[in-house]
């Protein structure tokens, strides 16, 4: 009887063919798998880059490419890495860090001049870059400079005011055939809408090109909008009269009105208040004797509320 329940025991416990089948397969997958983590491969990797600080007396041979091709060469481990982090983040380059020729007319791409690791986060070894060399020429025709003009519409939330966007550069210069540029007295950028701005804004704006032969400076231009709190003032104002000569005495009642506005907090001064000019024209008096006033100067980046009283009387002495 024991020596019926040692065999059965014996038998239980020996695996079977299919077992030993599988534990094999696993075996050789695991020694597969650390084979391909340290064979040495040559993979090529999509990256997306955007250039600046392009010469602005040339002319690209070929479109700019928006991603460049990079042979990489790495352990099966560090690609499997390098692989995780896609999408890669966006290389800048600048044009003023790479190597030039002919004359710098053409631009070299290298492992030394390009941070890739900042987008595989591993250092890698690179092998070659499609494509490697960017190819200008000098810009022929006729060139001027003109103003970069924002179409912009903008609403701040309540209480708050913007002034002008700074437009950096402000000035593009433009390359082309002597008709075409003769057209152009202002490059635009793309629209901008802004929908109850309570904060600063800055960004970059692309410039639309008026025409497909007019060659640009820059593809780019940032734009800053300073947005900051309203803070309501009023000041007491003479008023002053236009066209008087045609009068031998004119007297104003009352002489001094007051004007409410709002301007921006940090960006206006009491001594601004001397751009204020309240007028009256006595040719445009009423039948009641009475004229409206308007400020015929003010500061920019003001609001006007009110102005107390909206009409004087008037008093004309004729000649």
């Amino acid at each position: 009887m024991n020596n019926s329940n040692a065999a059965y025991s014996e038998k239980k416990i020996k695996p079977g063919k299919a077992t030993a089948f599988f534990i094999c397969i696993g075996i050789a997958a695991m020694l597969w798998i650390l084979q391909a983590l340290n064979t040495v491969y040559t993979y090529t990797i999509t990256v997306p880059v955007i250039f600046k600080n392009m010469p602005q007396n040339k002319k690209p041979l070929a479109e700019i490419p928006n991603n460049v091709k990079v042979d990489i060469k790495a352990s099966g481990l560090k690609l499997l890495l390098v692989l995780a982090n896609r999408p890669f983040k966006t290389i800048e380059i600048d044009l003023n860090t790479l190597k030039s020729v002919n004359k710098q007319q053409n631009y070299i791409l290298s492992a030394g001049s390009v941070n890739f690791k900042s987008s595989f986060k591993f250092e890698t070894q690179i092998k070659h870059i499609s494509p490697d060399t960017l190819y200008f020429s000098e810009k022929n025709g006729y060139q001027k400079n003109v103003p970069v003009k924002v179409p912009l519409f903008i609403k701040c939330a309540l209480g708050y005011g913007a002034n002008k966007p700074v437009i950096t550069p402000a000035f593009l210069t433009i390359w082309g055939d002597t008709a075409d540029i003769n057209r152009i007295d202002t490059i635009y950028t793309q629209p901008l809408n802004l929908i109850n701005v309570n904060k600063n804004y800055n960004s970059e704006l692309v410039i639309i090109k008026p025409n497909s032969n007019i060659s640009l400076s820059e593809s780019k231009v940032a734009t800053n909008i300073e947005v900051a709190k309203l803070i309501e003032h009023t000041i007491t104002l003479p008023v002053s009269v236009i066209n008087g000569r045609e009068f031998k005495q004119v007297n104003i009642f009352p002489s001094k009105v007051k004007v409410k506005f709002t301007g921006i907090q940090n960006t206006f001064s009491i001594a601004d208040t001397i751009l204020f000019k309240a007028s009256i024209d006595p040719l445009k008096t009423n039948t009641n004797n009475k004229c409206n006033i308007y400020l015929s100067t003010m500061p920019g980046n003001v609001n006007i509320l009110s102005i107390t009283p909206k009409e004087v009387e008037l008093l004309i002495i004729k000649n």
